[in-house]
């Protein structure tokens, strides 16, 4: 028994993957506990975890392919949007509605990505602004939306509950393949940047034409980035109206990506636990805190503080910050230890 735990456990409880599944089995213990637990901070931390997924789909965009894009709230209506039309006025099955929108993400991610071969910086983050208005422009004419309302599954319209292999869904249930995405995105996430794929990137961010000296394919990287980009955010429009049971148009529009923006910079553009850090403090607080208690105008307040400290102070996130702390505390136990025993 101990060889088995010192040659297989051991290792595995190491590695980065653990800790990810940690994080999935958190939310499932949640989800068994939700009586327990107040209606708003449960809520608020359902919905922070799948808006989690579109942050790290943005973070690889922006942290690794120094792409800044304004269009994460296009995705996420996307995968809303198309879920509740294909699901319960096509009549389709749920599964084939989710990767509908999952292909049509892939389209949408493949328009951004050649827009990006043309233009950087500043003006690729208003462009494609521009093309997530125009997504969002067509959706509130589609009459089925009323204006970009979907109405509940259960409530006006063709009723059609949410079934999955014969299984009717309840908005709880939305928090177990919540849990699951969030640790298949981690995963996915940390082997991309730790992967030639993620060197690339980086190196285009650096430098285009250092990277295209070393032979590296512009198109198929940024390609690339804005795809799993694009998926990212539609499942989190997916796992959204699964949860919440309605979408509307205001929650994914520019403000929203924008919120990413902020929650990934806030957090740490180059770390996954950042990110997770970024989301919490970004849409977590305002759900649980602000808004519970009728301070909403407060939170854009607290967002922009924390912004401007962050990027003066701290241009690596709340993750670098709690990195020097830890290093500190790490030196000041190293301190006592030696002034305690003595130098050894």
């Amino acid at each position: 028994m101990k060889i088995l735990y010192r040659e297989h456990i051991k290792p595995f409880l190491k590695k980065p993957h653990f800790s990810f599944i940690i994080v999935g089995v958190a939310l499932i213990l949640m989800r068994l506990l939700s009586n327990f637990i107040p209606a708003t901070i449960y809520g608020a931390v359902v919905t922070t975890s799948y808006y989690y997924i579109a942050g790290l789909g943005f973070a690889l965009l922006l942290g690794y392919g120094g792409l800044a894009s304004l269009g994460t709230g296009a995705f996420v209506g996307i995968g809303a949007f198309t879920l509740h039309y294909v699901y319960r006025f096509m009549t389709m099955p749920l599964l084939i509605a989710i990767l509908a929108g999952i292909v049509i993400a892939i389209v949408v991610g493949i328009l951004f990505g050649f827009v990006s071969l043309r233009i950087s910086g500043m003006y690729l983050a208003i462009v494609t602004m521009g093309l997530s208005q125009i997504v969002v422009k067509i959706i509130t004419n589609i009459p089925e939306y009323a204006s970009g309302t979907t109405g509940g599954f259960l409530s006006g319209g063709p009723r059609r509950p949410l079934v999955f292999l014969g299984m009717e869904l309840t908005s709880n249930s939305a928090v177990i393949f919540t849990a699951f995405f969030v640790v298949v995105g981690m995963i996915i996430v940390h082997n991309l940047i730790y992967s030639p794929t993620g060197r690339a990137l980086l190196s285009i961010k650096n430098s285009e034409t250092a990277a295209q000296t070393m032979g590296i394919n512009l198109l198929k990287y940024r390609l690339f980035a804005f795809i799993i980009s694009g998926v990212f955010g539609t499942v989190t429009g997916v796992l959204s109206i699964m949860y919440s049971r309605n979408a509307n148009i205001s929650q994914i529009g520019l403000t929203f990506a924008l919120n990413i923006l902020a929650a990934v910079v806030i957090g740490g553009t180059k770390s996954i636990w950042g990110i997770m850090l970024g989301t919490f403090v970004i849409f977590g607080l305002d759900l649980a805190v602000f808004q519970r208690f009728n301070l909403g105008s407060y939170s854009l307040l607290v967002n922009g503080i924390l912004i401007i400290v962050v990027v003066m102070f701290y241009p690596g996130g709340l993750i670098q910050l709690f990195g020097d702390i830890k290093r500190k505390f790490i030196q000041l136990k190293t301190k006592v230890r030696t002034y305690i025993y003595g130098a050894e």
